[in-house]
């Protein structure tokens, strides 16, 4: 239901990038990227990456999960808040159903978002052809 939820506020291409990011970089760094705030100090610099790790944040919250310091976390601050005064293990556990969810928000988001008009993307209506 959360997944659902999240796919709503977020883009394809935005949390397609996440996992690799985790992996690449850490739990908490990719919800501090994510989170970036542009100059005015308010506004999201990567609004739909935001949505999903926020939509992460209040699904690690569920008291089912068993994740008792991220009870109430509603945003990705909160996450990197609480996480990085946690312990090893429940930084690794809350990372593993962080991912576990994301791949979930992933099958569920429908909106393309403006990076997957890349190069390896054709536009609607065009067949491209890989060698």
């Amino acid at each position: 239901k959360r997944a659902l939820a999240t796919a709503e506020k977020t883009s394809k291409a935005a949390v397609s990038k996440i996992p690799g990011m985790i992996l690449a970089n850490g739990f908490l760094a990719a919800a501090a990227f994510a989170s970036e705030k542009r100059k005015d100090g308010k506004t999201p610099k990567r609004p739909d990456m935001k949505g999903a790790l926020d939509g992460t944040a209040e699904h690690l919250a569920t008291p089912e999960l068993g994740h008792d310091i991220l009870q109430n976390s509603k945003t990705a601050e909160d996450l990197i808040a609480k996480l990085s005064s946690a312990d090893s293990a429940q930084l690794q556990r809350a990372t593993t159903e962080a991912l576990v969810f994301l791949g979930y928000v992933k099958r569920f988001t429908t909106k393309a978002g403006a990076e997957e008009c890349g190069d390896d993307v054709a536009p609607a209506g065009h067949l491209r052809s890989f060698p």
